[in-house]
Formats: structure tokens, C-alpha cells, sequence
């Protein structure tokens, strides 16, 4: 069954009078800012807050903040306008004021248009101003040993801000260490809603409250658009020619509205090119279309809500005083502000007339942001953690929760979940199954979220210390199915796919070399062979042993060592994950998203990005695991990068050793009595014909 997302229990009637801005449109005829929507200016002015409880000080900060004031993002915004009245010229179909402004945009458009985007002089000092407002207000929560995190979206705009704020914080709070970075794993924590996101979440079908379009909503309310461009052509017809009025006026819109970002000594005097009453109404046709594009961003945005909990739950722990800080975009604020329903903004009433009166723009102004600011007992005193949540500096409501403006971090914790559980699909609430099949082998199963992404991890653990067990290695000619091993193998408890192809890769067992490295390179593709970092080893018994000692060897130099081994049984492969408990997984070949310009074989194409994956890996406390994580099913299990089961593996485990081995088609787990009634597979092979044979297996048995 499909579960579908209407709006905030859409159509809603029944809501807190106290969160309606019933006087919004007065509100936006009277205040030019307001009605520039999203290029609206900040409010810096200092806000009445309510005096923090007696015998509680602020000890820690997570914000997220909108980049500065910017230039359009967009060339549309000045390129648009400019070109019609390029063409009027030529035509002999510009008014006074149309040849006026034009004067205008030309030496305009020569300074701007290699700015689209950048960060202002104004953007910058509305992060300084942040930065101080934040040390002045609570300064217990920078001082010595406290630390700022900070990261980023792509965006330069953004980048630039947080080193806005993180150079000013520096200068203002010295003792305090303070770290920026961004890169593609900071993505969930900054704009997660982007396409090129690998840990993006999903969530129930989002079903739009308004069958209105955009265009029909602006066409509705500002049909008399001609008037506007008449003061500019002579006949708007032939002006707008096989444009789309809602296109042209979306963007002229954004020229005017963000004017108000730019350099003094850049802008052009636009506060007469619309009526007051024609741009409140430009500010209500795009605040419709606002809402329209963001209110589907609630279940990609979750995952900040996520980081904002997790990493304030591990300052908390740890007694960490500092700051965390992102840094991103309006759609961004605006998605968080419906997820947290932040002063009842995720209300989406029975008309669409009726939405300015919820859902408003300007409410992301530039340089917006949200703060939760966390305070403890002092030294000697005792009683919960609080919390106040600030938009834009004020102190905002979390929809209906109780102990406005300081509520208690416990109950702030289950009002975030029970809002972003409406908007995400929570598949890491079946967690692990854990099952013993024999005393000293269990059998863990995973079901869940990772990074964003759904997988299936299927893992037999085997104690080495349990008596009667040994691990063996085989080999066939011809290739065979990891099924028909384990059942051609009497008491085998599990069996596993192991090696890559044998040309690539070290195959010793029982004594005997079937294959050390024959190429160079892998198959007749003409890249370099990688695929033999590391190595399993087994007496054939109990004793099994992971070690990377092929890492920084030639290829050359890895034959000769493996080749004078004395081991009897040797499985080569690579990367190694962990070694010695270092997570060197993790830059193996990073987190690809575009593939496109490597070789299938290449090992950052191979590991950089989602597949099936097998690995093993022996923990401190000498216990082996076999791993098979399924993938290539969206939304089912996605499969895991090399970098990705290196933290899993970390987080769940904290192996000592662990070695990937190989994956995709190949990778499949059997565990006695466990998984299909027949051949006692765990997970799903994805080959279409099913299980794939291959040429090298492990198979535990029970003597």
C-alpha cells in the first residue's frame, strides 16, 4: 500500500488562531522588505528574549543559516528584462521610462553578470553581525577548550558565510577552536535536497493541497501585467512576443526584490517600477510558487533535523561546550521551518488565498537562520537540559509543544522525531534481528536507514573461540554457485562468495597455488591491478588472519610476497577497510558521483559508488565475520560504497581488520537453516537469473 503525504494534515481548519498573520498583506503593502520575499534583508536589530532560568547558563549552540545577501542567483533575473528592452529599442518600441532604464541596465549588466550568485559586501557583514550577536548573548558557550564545527553547502555563497561567521567568531571568541569544512559527505547536514545527493532520504508520495498551477494563481491574481510592461514598451504585445508572462514577471520580480543586496554604488533605482500594490501582489503570486517547490523538501531536509539531534546529543554526553553550525539556502530554512512547524508554519488551510496568512517568505530572509541554544544547571545544580529554539534571532514556538520559549531537551527530542517520522521512511526502526544458529555462530540482520540510503546487511559471526568450527577455502573449475558449495561441503554452517576473477588475484588453498597474480592489469581492460591490498588467511582451522600486506607494494613486489607466503590458505583482495583498527576505507576512493569518466575496473568507479558488497573482518575480541550487504533495489537496499561499509563496519562492530572482497552479482550468503527453504540464501543476489557462479568461496563448517 502506498502511503501518501498531504500537507500538515492539509486542508487544516481547526489550528491555533495565535500562529495566523490574519494582517499579512497590510503587513507586506506597508514594508518594501517584506515584500521582497526571499531577498529580503535580515533583521539585525537586537530582540527581547525572556531571561534565562535562574541557576542555568547556555552551553552549546546548533544553527543553520541561509547564505548572506547575494546577487540574483540566476542571470534570468537581469537578462530577461534587459534583453526585451534591447529588442524594443531595435524596434522602436520603448516609452521614455523604457529607454530611461535601459541606460540603466547596460553598464549594470557589464558589472554583474560575472557576479550571479557571489556573496555581497552586505551578505558578509550580516554573518559578522550573527557571529557577534551570538558571543554577546551567550558567551558561556565560547571560552576555553569549546570548539565550533562548521560546514557547508557547495554553494560559494554559502562557503563564503560560514567563513563570514567562523572568521568573526574566531576574532571575538579566541580560546574557542573553530573548523570549517565542506565537502560531499556534509550534504545532509547542508542542503540534502540536492539532486546529486548518494544519501538523499525517501518518504511517503507528497501530494500537493492545491490543484491551482502557479502561472493560473499569478494569472489570477495579476492579470492586469500589461500595465506594468506598458510604462516600459509602447505595445507590451509585441514586447513579450512567445514569452510566458509568469516567466518574465517570476523574474522580474527577483530584480527588483534583490536589489536591496547589492553594493550602494551598484543598484539602480527600481522602487517605482511596480505599484506598492502590484509588488505585494508579485510578493503573494511568488510566495505561492514558494511553497509549491519547498513544501516536497520536508522529507530530504529531515536529515539536518537528524544531525541537529545526534550531534547535539553527543556535545551533551560528552559535556562539550561550542557550536555547530551549517550553512546553506532559503529552500532549506523554509523546508525546516514546515518539518519543525516553527510558529505554526507547517498549516496549509482549505483555500490557497488563505496561505500567506500561514506560510510567508520573508520569514527566510537573507542571512536567515535557526538556533537551538542548550542550556545546563550550572556547577553544584541540578535539573534538565532546556532548550529555546531562535528564527532570524526571535524566539519561535515548535508547533504545540509545551514549555515555550525553554522546553525540555527530552521532550524536544520526541517532538522532532514524531515531525520527521511523518516525512521519512524509518526502515532503520527494524534494526537488527540477531538469532544464534549454533552456539558459537550468530546470525545478524540488518534492515535500515544508512546515510540516508536503505540497505539490507546480512553478517554470520562466528566466535573462533567456540569449539568444533574450522574455515576453509575453496576453489572450482568450473565456476559454481555458493549454494552448491555449502551443500557439497558435510557440516557446513555458512558459505560465502569470496575473490574477485582469478586472473587479478592470489588464490592459495591447502598448500597449493591455484593462481598468484598472472596480469598486470585487470582482465583486458588495461587498468592497473589494485585488487590485491590486502589478504585473508586461514590454517584451515580456527585460526584466521586479516592483514594489508600488499598496500604500497607494486604489482610486481605483491607476487613476490605472496608468492614466498608459507600460509596454506590465502585469499587476496582489496580494499582493505580497516586495518589495525584505522577506517582506511574511508579514502580508498572517496564517495563518486560521477562515474562516468573512469573505466568500469577503475577502482574509484569500482568502490566510490553503490553496489553489492561482501566483506569479512576479525574483531579485537577474535570473532570473524562474513558480510554480504544486498543493493541495486532503490528504496529497498541501495548498496553500500567501500567508504560506507567502512563506517558501518566502524560503527557497529569496530572490527580490527576488515577486507571488502568481491561484490556486485557475486555477492551471496548462506547460512545453514536460515534465508530460502532450498539453498538457504540469505540475501538477494542480483544477477536476473539469480545466484552467479564464482570461482573462489569461504565455507565454515562444524566438524
Amino acid at each position: 500500500m502506498k502511503r501518501y503525504l498531504i500537507t500538515a494534515l492539509s486542508l487544516l481548519l481547526c489550528v491555533t488562531a495565535g500562529a495566523q498573520r490574519l494582517g499579512v498583506r497590510e503587513e507586506v503593502r506597508a514594508d518594501w522588505n517584506k515584500s521582497s520575499g526571499l531577498d529580503c534583508l535580515l533583521d539585525l536589530s537586537p530582540k527581547a528574549l525572556t531571561p534565562v532560568p535562574k541557576g542555568y547558563e547556555a552551553v552549546y549552540i546548533s544553527h543553520y543559516g541561509r547564505h548572506g545577501s547575494r546577487y540574483a542567483y540566476t542571470g534570468d533575473a537581469y537578462s530577461i528584462i534587459l534583453n526585451m528592452l534591447a529588442e524594443g529599442r531595435r524596434e522602436g518600441n520603448l516609452t521614455a521610462r523604457g529607454e530611461s532604464l535601459l541606460n540603466d541596465l547596460e553598464p549594470f549588466w557589464e558589472y554583474v553578470q560575472y557576479r550571479v550568485g557571489d556573496l555581497t559586501e552586505i551578505g558578509w557583514n550580516q554573518h559578522q553581525e550573527i557571529a557577534r550577536t551570538m558571543v554577546k548573548n551567550y558567551p558561556t558557550v565560547f571560552g576555553k577548550g569549546s570548539s565550533v564545527d562548521a560546514c557547508s553547502s557547495p554553494s560559494v555563497r554559502s562557503i563564503m558565510s560560514m567563513s563570514s561567521c567562523c572568521a568573526a567568531l574566531s576574532r571575538l571568541a579566541p580560546e574557542t577552536s573553530v573548523y570549517e569544512h565542506q565537502g560531499i559527505t556534509d550534504v545532509q547536514a547542508t542542503r540534502p535536497n540536492q539532486g546529486s545527493n548518494p544519501f538523499k532520504y525517501q518518504g511517503p508520495e507528497e501530494v500537493f493541497p492545491y490543484a491551482e498551477s502557479s502561472e493560473r494563481f499569478f494569472l489570477r491574481h495579476f492579470p492586469n501585467y500589461k500595465d506594468v510592461l506598458a510604462r516600459f514598451f509602447k505595445n507590451p504585445d509585441k514586447a513579450l512576443g512567445q514569452r510566458n508572462p509568469y516567466n518574465v514577471f517570476f523574474h522580474l520580480y527577483m530584480f527588483v526584490a534583490g536589489m536591496n543586496s547589492l553594493p550602494q554604488d551598484v543598484r539602480i533605482d527600481v522602487k517605482d517600477f511596480f505599484t506598492v500594490e502590484e509588488f505585494a501582489t508579485l510578493w503573494e503570486t511568488d510566495n505561492y510558487e514558494r511553497f509549491r517547490e519547498y513544501h516536497a523538501y520536508r522529507t530530504p531536509c529531515s536529515s539536518i533535523v537528524d544531525d541537529m539531534v545526534e550531534k547535539a546529543s553527543q556535545r551533551l554526553a560528552a559535556g562539550s561546550r561550542g557550536a555547530d553550525l551549517r550553512y546553506g539556502h532559503d529552500h532549506v530554512v523554509m523546508a525546516l521551518e514546515l518539518i519543525m512547524d516553527l510558529d505554526g508554519f507547517d498549516r496549509a488551510p482549505a483555500h490557497q488565498d488563505d496561505l500567506v496568512y500561514w506560510f510567508q517568505t520573508f520569514r527566510s530572509p537573507m542571512a536567515a537562520n535557526i538556533q537551538f541554544i542548550f542550556f545546563n544547571p550550572r556547577k553544584g545544580k541540578s535539573g534538565d537540559t532546556l532548550v529555546k529554539v531562535l528564527l532570524n534571532g526571535e524566539e519561535a514556538h515548535l508547533g504545540d509543544l509545551e514549555g515555550f520559549p525553554y522546553y525540555r531537551w527530552d521532550d524536544v527530542k520526541a517532538y522532532l522525531k514524531a515531525r520527521t517520522d511523518q516525512f521519512v521512511f524509518r526502515s532503520e526502526d527494524k534494526g537488527w534481528t540477531v538469532k544464534e544458529v549454533a552456539p558459537g555462530l550468530t546470525y545478524r540482520r540488518f534492515e535500515g536507514n544508512v546515510d540516508g540510503a536503505a540497505q539490507r546487511i546480512f553478517i554470520a559471526d562466528w566466535d573462533m573461540s567456540a569449539p568444533g568450527y574450522a574455515l576453509k577455502f575453496t576453489s572450482s573449475v568450473p565456476d559454481v554457485r555458493t549454494s552448491d558449495v555449502f551443500k557439497a561441503h558435510d557440516g557446513a554452517v555458512v558459505a560465502m562468495n569470496a575473490c574477485y576473477e582469478s586472473t587479478s588475484i592470489v588464490l592459495k588453498v591447502d598448500g597449493e597455488y591455484v593462481t598468484c597474480m598472472p596480469n598486470n592489469t585487470i582482465m583486458s581492460t588495461g587498468v592497473p591491478n589494485w585488487k590485491n591490498e590486502g589478504a585473508v588467511y586461514t590454517d584451515g582451522g580456527s585460526k584466521v588472519w586479516i592483514s594489508s600486506d600488499g598496500k604500497g607494494k607494486t604489482v610486481d613486489q605483491q607476487r613476490t610476497f605472496y608468492s614466498n607466503s608459507t600460509a596454506p590458505n590465502i585469499f587476496s583482495s582489496a580494499p582493505m577497510l580497516i586495518d589495525d583498527y584505522d577506517p582506511v576505507g574511508e579514502s580508498f576512493a572517496g564517495f563518486q558521483t560521477d562515474v562516468s569518466k573512469y573505466e568500469y575496473e577503475d577502482l574509484h568507479r569500482h568502490q566510490g559508488v553503490r553496489h553489492p558488497r561482501t566483506a569479512v573482518a576479525v574483531t579485537g575480541d577474535n570473532h570473524f565475520l562474513m558480510v554480504v550487504v544486498d543493493g541495486r533495489r532503490a528504496g529497498v537496499s541501495e548498496g553500500m560504497s567501500a567508504r560506507e561499509l567502512t563506517r558501518f563496519l566502524r560503527k557497529n562492530f569496530n572490527p580490527r581488520y576488515a577486507l571488502n572482497m568481491d561484490g556486485g552479482g557475486s555477492s551471496t550468503l548462506v547460512i545453514a537453516g536460515e534465508g530460502d527453504p532450498k539453498t538457504h540464501v540469505v540475501n538477494r543476489p542480483t544477477d536476473a537469473k539469480g545466484e552467479r557462479t564464482v570461482a573462489s568461496h569461504f565455507v565454515l563448517v562444524h566438524e
